[in-house]
């Protein structure tokens, strides 16, 4: 059967690219001494729109295929597989890509990508609504709803987890493949698992924002 890709999930697509490139629009169009304030304010609000285009977007998914045809796990499981097991597992998972690529493959310990995201967060600290919830709610439903789940009856769920695991890895550009891959293909198991987008949302967004507090405080 031909698989065909919802208007929902175009859009998606779409509020996602827009999201990631009309911060560069509003620096090229901001005076030389505020392209700085321009960028992580420009940044907040095409996340924050692109996000909440998403929210709305979902409501009235027309995104087929065996994940969302399947009934969700009620609300309290949800908020259990996303909390008490999302995010221990997500960090198990991370320790140990950590320790496969400093001894195996030789990559330093720090991502170039949360170093700078924290250098950003330390002196404009409103820029963490984009790191702990606009980004992971985006995040979630492009490479997990949409593409995961795109890939889902293609491939099968490993087949899927592994692409679209790959390609959220790559889209961070920073080297630490492995890493995001891994925790990747955690969020989708968690989606996989319960049927329903919100408890890989809810466990990317803690996540992000323990990773923050825990760094700062």
């Amino acid at each position: 059967m031909k698989k065909i890709v919802s208007h929902t999930s175009i859009s998606m697509l779409l509020f996602y690219l827009i999201a990631q490139f009309l911060p560069v629009l509003i620096i090229s169009a901001a005076p030389k001494n505020f392209q700085t304030e321009a960028s992580i304010y420009g940044t907040i609000v095409s996340f924050s729109l692109g996000a909440v285009a998403m929210l709305l977007l979902n409501r009235k998914s027309n995104i087929k295929n065996s994940l969302t045809s399947s009934p969700s796990l009620p609300l309290k499981s949800v908020f259990y597989w996303g909390i008490v097991v999302g995010i221990p597992l997500v960090l198990l998972t991370q320790y140990f890509a950590n320790i496969i690529e400093i001894l195996v493959l030789g990559l330093p310990i720090d991502s170039i990508n949360t170093q700078n995201i924290l250098l950003i967060v330390e002196s404009y600290p409103i820029y963490m609504i984009i790191v702990s919830i606009m980004g992971p709610i985006m995040e979630e439903f492009v490479f997990r709803k949409v593409i995961f789940g795109f890939l889902y009856d293609i491939t099968g769920g490993i087949g899927a987890a592994v692409i679209s695991s790959l390609i959220f890895a790559f889209m961070h550009f920073d080297g630490h493949i492995l890493l995001y891959s891994a925790m990747s293909f955690v969020f989708c198991f968690l989606y996989s698992k319960t049927k329903n987008i919100a408890t890989p949302i809810i466990t990317h967004i803690a996540m992000n924002t323990l990773v923050m507090l825990v760094t700062f405080f």
